[in-house]
């Protein structure tokens, strides 16, 4: 069992001749810093998507 994990309870369950197994479990918080990039994607008709950093994904041209 992993370290600040106290299991509560666990269920098995059977359907359609397959087995399950879950656990809910009781942890310790833990505050890390960390930093998340947000992108904003815009679809279009003229471009495949442009992002709010400026980069343009053109459409695929299909050949006929």
């Amino acid at each position: 069992m992993p370290d600040n994990v106290n299991p509560k309870s666990v269920t098995i369950s059977r359907k359609a001749n397959r087995w399950f197994i879950s656990f809910k479990i009781e942890t310790a918080i833990k505050m890390t810093d960390f930093s998340v990039d947000v992108v904003g994607v815009d679809l279009g008709v003229k471009s495949l998507a442009t992002l709010s950093t400026g980069e343009v994904f053109p459409d695929a041209k299909s050949y006929s």
